[in-house]
């Protein structure tokens, strides 16, 4: 898929500091039980001319719906990664394929949820933040296409170009990795960056 946008998706849980990672190295820093999950990614300008040299910084939820921040059981920046694409404007990774999670309802938020009849839940999703010089900074989710919440996001924030075709392998198909048992997922996704004033946003933790 490709992904082209400006919106405001940084969500709560970026961490300024992810640690630095080799493309097609892994985010896995703990135990953490889940099918394996390979990213491919591209980001281009909107001729489609490779974007080197960009900062690339990844995160996501386990596959209970837990960041690292907030579970005792995962060490300190699990699943979370900083990559820089290559003079193809590629980068990639391994992971584990995350879960959707429900949303804090206690408090105002979970008031207005409960009054609009709405369930709680945000669909599975993985963050990028793309930072380059020169460039507007980017900052999307791909959510899953096989997430049962889709369509009823608690935050609406789903939209068509932002679902991401993650691809399920049988169990006897050939993964990138020698030690994947099972059934694994890979995700192709391109992101396209626009000229303009890069800025990083303030994190919301630290």
């Amino acid at each position: 898929g490709t992904t082209e946008t400006t919106q405001s998706l940084l969500g709560p849980f970026w961490r300024l500091n992810s640690p630095r990672t080799e493309n097609g190295g892994s985010i896995v820093r703990s135990s953490t039980p889940g099918e394996a999950l390979f990213v491919s990614g591209r980001v281009v300008d909107r001729a489609n001319r490779p974007v080197a040299g960009a900062e690339v910084d990844v995160w996501h939820s386990s596959p209970v719906g837990l960041y690292e921040n907030e579970d005792a059981g995962q060490v300190d920046m699990n699943l979370r990664g900083k990559f820089t694409t290559g003079k193809d404007g590629h980068f990639g990774f391994r992971s584990v394929k995350p879960a959707g999670y429900p949303i804090p309802v206690d408090g105002p938020v979970g008031d207005l949820v409960r009054a609009t009849g709405r369930h709680n839940f945000r669909p599975a999703h993985l963050h990028f933040l793309i930072f380059k010089e020169g460039c507007k900074t980017l900052i999307s989710q791909i959510y899953s296409n096989d997430d049962q919440h889709l369509e009823t996001d608690v935050q609406f924030g789903v939209t068509r170009a932002l679902i991401g075709n993650y691809v399920r392998h049988a169990a006897d198909e050939k993964a990138p990795a020698p030690d994947v048992r099972g059934e694994w997922y890979s995700l192709d996704q391109t992101f396209v960056m626009e000229p303009g004033k890069s800025r990083l946003p303030k994190p919301p933790i630290r």
